[in-house]
């Protein structure tokens, strides 16, 4: 409970910005000709409590004040309790590394779901008020992570391997163990999958100050499920069902718009 709240900080912050740029805002009367056919296209990037992600979404106009929203989505899955750390031997010239994680992992979502837009911006750089919600498939990708291994010590030099997954439960290891992390890219052909499934649901604040455009904060909360536990750390209990909150910057821009005359 306490990782969730220390993660509230960002969506508290993307609440008081929108509120922010709205009161300071307000007052400048927009002579641009309205855009009352809004497709949207649109990226987002975004901090979540268990890692980052990055969106791509297609929204289809269904009437002046609701959207049908597709949505493809790649992200980080963190556990809680990472914590990350530097090899006793060559400190910083190493690559940095979680002890325990067995895997990196990440979700490959797409879905659909609905927007609503609650209030509307009536003055130049305004803010508009979207309400959004939706779900669909998830992917989770597992790539194992390769360790060199301290395996002995000689006068001038040490002994070292090339292992995965090197922690056993059964045997009491330290960092003392971990020369340095490999490559990212160790291992990969060895990726397996996962899949799953979302629903998220949040408010989304658009502020831009030119029609055709989308500047937009945003914040929600998020449930994802997968057939099984994803196994990301070798000493901590892993998790099968996941509840984020997120706050994500978007922008994009309107496409087959048709404006009022």
């Amino acid at each position: 409970m306490r990782f969730m709240l220390n993660r509230l900080l960002p969506l508290s912050f993307l609440v008081f910005f929108a509120i922010y740029i709205d009161g300071y805002s307000q007052g400048e009367i927009d002579k641009q000709p309205k855009v009352f056919f809004r497709n949207e296209r649109s990226w987002s990037g975004s901090l979540n409590s268990n890692g980052w992600g990055v969106n791509y979404r297609y929204s289809k106009r269904l009437n002046a004040f609701s959207s049908i929203i597709f949505d493809a989505d790649l992200a980080s899955i963190r556990h809680p309790k990472e914590i990350k750390s530097q090899s006793p031997y060559i400190g910083g010239w190493g690559r940095s590394y979680v002890f325990g994680k067995t895997n990196e992992a990440f979700s490959l979502r797409g879905g659909t779901g609905y927007q609503k837009e609650l209030f509307s911006k009536f003055d130049q750089g305004g803010i508009s008020v979207r309400f959004f919600s939706g779900g669909g498939l998830s992917l989770a990708i597992l790539k194992p992570i390769y360790y060199l291994k301290v395996t002995g010590f000689n006068p001038s030099t040490l002994d070292l391997s090339r292992e995965k997954s090197l922690f056993d439960p059964d045997y009491m290891q330290s960092i003392y163990d971990i020369y340095d992390r490999e490559s990212f890219f160790m291992g990969i052909n060895e990726t397996t999958v996962v899949p799953g499934f979302y629903i998220r649901t949040g408010l989304s604040f658009e502020y831009s100050s030119e029609d055709r455009l989308v500047h937009a904060l945003e914040g929600g909360i998020q449930l994802e499920g997968f057939l099984k536990k994803i196994p990301i750390l070798a000493t901590e209990d892993n998790h099968q069902l996941f509840l984020t909150l997120f706050a994500s910057y978007r922008f994009g821009k309107v496409i087959d718009a048709r404006f009022q005359k």
